[in-house]
C-alpha cells in the first residue's frame, strides 16, 4: 500500500459511513410517516444531504464509475475495486448498522426482565 493512500482510505470509509447512515434515515423515516407527503418529504430529504455533501454509496459508485470509465476516466477496474468500491461497501455496511441499526435495536430492545406489577393500593 503506498504511504499516501491510507488517508485517502480512510476519506472514503467515513464518507461511505455517513452517506449510509443517511439513506438508511431516509427509509426509517419514510416508514414512520402516514401521509404520502411525508413518506416523500423524509426520504427526499436524507438523500438529497448524502448527494450534496459528495458522501460515497456503493450502489451509486456501481453506475458512476463503470459510466466514467467508459467515457474515457483514466480509471482501472483494479484501481476502482481497490481503492473505492470495497472500502466505500465496508463502510456502507458498517454505517448502516451502527448508526441506524444498533441504534434501533438499543433504543427498542425488550428489557432483561419481565416487568413485575405490584399489587394496586386502594386510594385513600
Amino acid at each position: 500500500m503506498r504511504p499516501s493512500a491510507l488517508p485517502g482510505l480512510v476519506t472514503v470509509f467515513v464518507k461511505a459511513m455517513l452517506c449510509n447512515w443517511m439513506v438508511c434515515l431516509a427509509v426509517v423515516l419514510a416508514m414512520s410517516s402516514t401521509s404520502t407527503v411525508g413518506k416523500i418529504a423524509t426520504a427526499w430529504m436524507p438523500v438529497f444531504v448524502f448527494f450534496a455533501q459528495g458522501f460515497e454509496h456503493s450502489v451509486v459508485n456501481m453506475f458512476l464509475i463503470p459510466t466514467g470509465m467508459m467515457l474515457g476516466a483514466k480509471v482501472s477496474v483494479a484501481d476502482w475495486w481497490l481503492w473505492n468500491q470495497i472500502p466505500v461497501t465496508l463502510g456502507n455496511l458498517v454505517g448502516g448498522f451502527c448508526f441506524t441499526g444498533f441504534a434501533i435495536y438499543s433504543t427498542y430492545k425488550p428489557a432483561t426482565e419481565p416487568m413485575r406489577m405490584t399489587a394496586p393500593v386502594p386510594a385513600e
